[in-house]
This record gives C-alpha cells, structure tokens and sequence, in this order.
C-alpha cells in the first residue's frame, strides 16, 4: 500500500508540472506526449507518467489515441463553444444558488480570495512570451469556485469543477493571444454583485466575463 501512495504521489506531481507547462504554453496544442521521454526527463517510471497523463486525459488537457499515445489537446471552436454553453447553463445555476444560500462566513472568504486576487500579479514573462503565473491561476481558480461554494447541490458544484478544468486550456491560450482584458475589474465588479445579492446582476457579469474568453480567441487571430 505505501508503495502505491508514493507512486500516486510521483504521479500526480509529474500531472501538476504538466498542466503547469501545458497552460503556460511549453507545449503546443497537438504536441505528442511521448511516455518514454517524458519518464526519462522527470526520473520516474513509464508506469508513473503513464498515469499521470491519464489523468491530464480526464481534465481534458490531454488526448488518449488508441495505438498512438498521448498528445497535448487541440484547440476547438466547437468544444470552447460547448464548454461556454455548458458553464453558463451550470455555473449561472449555482452562482444564483450561492447568493440565495450563502451566510456571513461565505460572504467573508468571498472578500478575501478576491483581495488576495486583486493583490497577485497576474503575468509573467516565459521564455519570451507572456504568460499566467501559477500562483494567479490558483488564487483565481479558488476566487470562482468560492462564488460557487454555498450552494447546496454538490452534483451541481462537481459539474462546474469539471467544466472549470475544461476551459482552462482555452483561457490561457487566450491570454497568450491577446492578453488585453481588464480581468481586476471584471472581478471586482463581479464580487460587487454578488456581496450585493444581486443575482440578476451577477450572473450578467459572469456571463460576459468567460465570453470574452472565446471572443478575444477566435475573434483576434
């Protein structure tokens, strides 16, 4: 059983270093992700990266061929058009429900992921390109997943999750073609809404807000 959390452990920090890289833009999309080489860069075994890969599958950061591997996912204005669809059906649902559910101590922990949001640099430079810092991804991730967090249906939450992970890929694509959005005053006017309880308001803001995501993709290249 140890044995197995160790590997567990080597695998999913070779699966956090590869999304990292992925999002950061060290991979193009459609890049092949060789097993062999990738487990002869990290010191681990076929077995570990094999799995971690999988997992990458599963987030939708990564493409699982039968008979040809693994490789970085391609960018789709089909699949970016679903997911936008799908989160705005969804995260629209659970954001009203927070607002209608959530207490004093959720409006507090709202208020101190969007500061500690507000204060964190947001990009940069990487190999001479522009891109999101992990340490902005996380807080960021954390600030919309609050917004979320008093509502009480964990079905409804865990879909937003998996739509999340689904539409990071595209969001840092994004910002690497034209990093241009004011996204601190996207947030802060979102926040605003929802300490407000303005629902209504709320989710108009939300939905321009992962909008812009596609527009500045597609609409810009």
């Amino acid at each position: 059983m140890a044995k197995r959390n160790g590997s567990s452990t080597l695998s999913e920090n070779v699966r956090k270093k590869l999304q990292s890289d992925i999002l950061a833009g060290q991979y193009e999309p459609g890049t092949p992700l060789i097993v062999s080489e990738l487990a002869k860069g990290f010191d681990v075994s076929v077995a570990v990266v094999r799995e971690a890969l999988t997992r990458l599958a599963t987030q939708g950061l990564a493409l699982q061929t039968p008979n040809h591997g693994f490789s970085v996912k391609t960018a789709s204005e089909e699949e970016l058009s679903n997911i936008i669809e799908a989160r705005l059906i969804n995260e629209s649902a659970a954001l009203r429900l927070s607002i209608t559910h959530g207490d004093l101590t959720w409006e507090s922990n709202v208020i101190a992921v969007h500061h500690k949001l507000s204060q964190t640099a947001e990009y940069e430079e990487a190999d001479q390109k522009l891109a999101v810092r992990e340490e902005w991804s996380d807080i960021h991730r954390q600030f919309h997943y609050e917004l979320i967090a008093a509502c009480p249906n964990p079905v409804l939450l865990d879909i937003c999750r998996r739509l999340w992970d689904l539409s990071e890929f595209y969001r840092h694509w994004s910002t690497q073609q034209q990093p241009t959005r004011d996204g601190r005053a996207e947030h802060k006017a979102l926040t605003d809404a929802v300490l407000n309880r303005d629902s209504e308001r709320a989710v108009e803001i939300f939905r321009a807000h992962i909008q812009l995501t596609a527009d500045i993709l597609f609409d810009n290249r």
